[in-house]
């Protein structure tokens, strides 16, 4: 009777969208393994530092700073309640949390597929970690049958390509697939080490993100070029993972999160319900103060929890709620654990 009891909690807790990242991992639960930049970390980036460790992150969830860069949940927390599991341990953490049967997460905010000087923590670094743990024997082909890798990056690469170039778009298609290449045989990668699915999201809405329509816009119009330019990374990686699927000798599921296409329907409907939510316009972001391109507790909007956007680059938990709800059904349909 006890363990109904627990269960409709888990129930109620769902049904208001609020996704637990303390259930209890049961035995011969899937395990996730995290890739990626910030939209997936949930507590790599550095303790000492400006950042997802310091308020007013974790506002709405936990209530304090978990290392996540939003004011709650990241998109890792809702895939592993899909999984009903836990969210996987940070890889920074693992020796003070003791805690890695569910998976591990090496995702490193500010990361790229390509080193960059944002964060010491590339796609092919991380991969790196996961392997090393491999040879010492963390984790047995029997987890890694039963295992799902989440993998979400690629942004913070044309940021600074973009930075580099001073905004302009030469050599970009060149870029362009030199990065989706190097992305395919990262996953490639994860997929020889025994990951048997492997979820890649897409890249988001790049031009809608605040960042890219900051005042005088009024955070009113997308940058059109920008969501052009992630369209096209995206029908590259599409193939790509296509290809991926049908090469001879795999034996991996590829599912792919078309994060772009989920992002676009959930700031339509974000507008269609902007009447009853103070926040009219979902292009604009709950922290009006940056600083060293980190919110700044001044400038926390009083209610995170209705805004779409936390901050220039984040969704908000709301935002991240919105966006799983059209991420749900291809995980249903594609993914097999």
């Amino acid at each position: 009777m006890e363990g109904k009891g627990i269960f409709l909690v888990v129930l109620l807790l769902f049904s208001l969208v609020a996704i637990s990242t303390a259930q209890i991992c049961p035995k011969g639960s899937p395990k996730l393994f995290v890739f990626g930049d910030s939209y997936v970390d949930t507590g790599n980036w550095p303790q000492n530092v400006r950042g997802p460790w310091k308020e007013p992150f974790g506002k709405t969830f936990p209530g304090k700073p978990t290392g996540r860069a939003s004011d709650g949940r990241v998109l890792t927390d809702h895939i592993a309640s899909f999984l009903g599991i836990e969210s996987p341990t940070p890889y920074q953490l693992r020796d003070t949390s003791k805690n890695i049967q569910q998976g591990l997460n090496f995702a490193y905010g500010g990361s790229g597929v390509f080193p960059s000087t944002w964060a010491k923590d590339s796609l092919s670094v991380q991969i790196d970690q996961f392997e090393q743990l491999l040879d010492e024997n963390e984790y047995s082909q029997r987890d890694l049958d039963n295992s799902v890798a989440l993998v979400s990056t690629g942004a913070n690469d044309y940021s600074l390509y973009s930075a580099a170039k001073k905004g302009s778009d030469d050599g970009l298609p060149a870029f362009t697939e030199g990065l989706v290449n190097q992305l395919a045989a990262d996953l490639q990668r994860i997929a020889h080490l025994g990951v048997k699915n492997i979820v890649v999201a897409t890249l988001p809405l790049l031009g809608c993100l605040p960042v890219h329509i900051i005042p005088p816009n009024s955070y009113q119009n997308c940058d059109e070029e920008s969501n052009k330019n992630a369209m096209i990374h995206n029908q590259l990686l599409q193939k790509a993972i296509e290809k991926l699927s049908t090469d001879d000798g795999n034996k991996c599921t590829f599912v792919i999160l078309d994060l772009y296409n989920a992002m676009v329907s959930a700031i339509d409907q974000f507008r269609q319900n902007a009447e009853n939510t103070e926040y009219k316009n979902p292009l604009q972001p709950c922290c009006s103060k940056i600083v060293d391109y980190m919110c700044s507790v001044e400038g926390v909007c009083t209610n995170p929890e209705s805004s779409f956007f936390f901050d220039l680059g984040h969704p908000s938990d709301n935002g991240w709620n919105a966006i799983f709800s059209f991420l749900q059904g291809s995980l249903h349909k594609d993914l097999k654990v």
